[in-house]
C-alpha cells in the first residue's frame, strides 16, 4: 500500500506532482482581483462579521494558483457574508464525513474557519480526522489532511508542532507544499541558520514549480505578480507572522 501511495505522487514523467501547487507564487495583484470579483458579485450587503483575521489572505498570496485565487475571493466575500463563516464549522464536519474526501472543498472550509477566528476548532477536527484515516489505512487521505493541519497550525502560531507533522517528512513526494511550508516555518521560528534552511526549501519549492506545465488562465496572468525572489518571500512571511501575533494578542485581550 505504501509503495502505491508513493507512486501516486512520485511519477517520473514531467507531471511530477498531482497535488502540488501548480502556478507561480502571487502577491498584491491577486488581492485586487479578489476585491473586483467580490464587488461585482455582491449586489446586496450582508452583515459584516465583527471579528476577522487576514492570515489566510497572506498565506494565500504565498500559495499561488487557482486555489489561492479562490481563497482570496472567499476572504473578501466573507467580509460581507458573516453567516458563511459561521456555517464553516458545520461544513467542515460534513466534508470530513464523506466517503470520498473533496480536498479542494476541505481546503476552503478550513480557511473559512481561520477567517472566523476558529483555527483551534479546525486543528482539533483535523487531528481527529487524521487519526481516523490512519486507523483505516487511508494513506492518501491522511496525507492530505495532515497538510491541511500544517497550514492551520501555522495560522494558530504553533510553528513547532507544524514542523513535526509527518507529511513534511516525505522527501520522496514531489509536492510543492512541503518545501513551501517548511520554508515558512523556518522563517517563523527564526533560529540560527534558519534562514539558510528556509532558502534551501524555497529553492526546492521553485524547482518543483518549474516542472509544472499548467499555464495560468489569462485572468491570472493579468492579475498576478510573481514572487521569484527569496528576500521578497521572506518579507511576506514575516508580515504573516505579524498578523498571527496580532490575532493572538486580540484573543488574549478579549
Amino acid at each position: 500500500m505504501m509503495t502505491n501511495f508513493f507512486d501516486y505522487f512520485t511519477g517520473k514523467n514531467k507531471h511530477i506532482a498531482i497535488v502540488a501547487t501548480a502556478a507561480p507564487l502571487v502577491i498584491f495583484g491577486s488581492i485586487l482581483a479578489g476585491w473586483a470579483l467580490a464587488n461585482r458579485s455582491c449586489k446586496t450587503r450582508k452583515p459584516m462579521i465583527k471579528r476577522f483575521t487576514s492570515k489566510t489572505l497572506n498565506l494565500a498570496t504565498l500559495h499561488g494558483g487557482k486555489l489561492a485565487y479562490q481563497k482570496l475571493v472567499d476572504y473578501h466575500d466573507a467580509q460581507v457574508d458573516a453567516e458563511a463563516l459561521h456555517r464553516a464549522e458545520t461544513e467542515l464536519d460534513r466534508l470530513l464525513e464523506e466517503e470520498q474526501l473533496d480536498f479542494y472543498m476541505l481546503q476552503r472550509a478550513v480557511a473559512k474557519l481561520e477567517m472566523s477566528g476558529k483555527e483551534e476548532h479546525a486543528v482539533a477536527k483535523l487531528e481527529k480526522a487524521l487519526e481516523k484515516m490512519k486507523e483505516e489505512n487511508k494513506q492518501l487521505e491522511a496525507y492530505e489532511i495532515d497538510m491541511l493541519l500544517v497550514e492551520m497550525l501555522i495560522y494558530k502560531g504553533d510553528f513547532e508542532k507544524a514542523n513535526k507533522c509527518e507529511c513534511l517528512k516525505h522527501e520522496k513526494i514531489s509536492d510543492a507544499r512541503r518545501p513551501l511550508y517548511k520554508a515558512i516555518i523556518h522563517i517563523m521560528l527564526d533560529r540560527p541558520k534558519g534562514k539558510e534552511e528556509a532558502k534551501k526549501c524555497w529553492e526546492d519549492f521553485m524547482e518543483i514549480q518549474r516542472h509544472f506545465e499548467w499555464p495560468p488562465c489569462s485572468n491570472e496572468i493579468q492579475a498576478h505578480k510573481v514572487i521569484t525572489d527569496f528576500n521578497e518571500f521572506e518579507r511576506q512571511v514575516k508580515l504573516l507572522k505579524v498578523d498571527i501575533a496580532k490575532a493572538h494578542a486580540k484573543k488574549t485581550q478579549a
